[in-house]
């Protein structure tokens, strides 16, 4: 009777288990989309719109921003202030049933200069199963 080595035999294991794993449902990939759309299109509502009713900014050196309309402002000032533009990179998407955790790398232009970040996002779907940002963290890398 011929045997498989134990590395090679666990090999054959670990592609067996991984071809009969069904794909993970999907995450918020689609909603970052139109969050990137409105920020580069400094549409401050459509920002704030990609946020729960009871969402939370915690950007870097102050307070915390809580709720759509303080978002809304939160974003305005940004845009009026002269950031103007995102680009964001995925690291991970971590997707526990409604809730998902995003961990990011970005570059903002800020009157013309790229500042490059990173951040976290705690997403939630609701009930209409949009996914809607919770709780936004970022610092830049300087």
């Amino acid at each position: 009777m011929f045997k498989l080595p134990a590395s090679i035999g666990s090999i054959v294991l670990l592609f067996s288990a991984c071809a009969s794993t069904q794909p993970t449902a999907p995450g918020p990939q689609d909603a970052m989309q139109r969050f990137r759309t409105a920020f580069n299109g400094q549409d401050a509502a459509g920002v704030a719109n990609s946020f729960v009713a009871d969402g939370k900014l915690l950007p870097p050196g102050k307070p915390i921003v809580s709720g759509t309309d303080n978002i809304r402002a939160h974003w305005q000032a940004t845009f009026n202030a002269g950031v103007s533009h995102i680009e964001k990179t995925p690291i991970d998407i971590s997707v526990q049933g409604d809730l998902a955790v995003e961990t990011s790398s970005y570059v903002v232009t800020f009157k013309d200069q790229p500042i490059v970040g990173k951040d976290t996002l705690v997403w939630r779907r609701g009930a209409d199963k949009v996914w809607r940002i919770y709780s936004d963290i970022w610092n830049s890398d300087k």
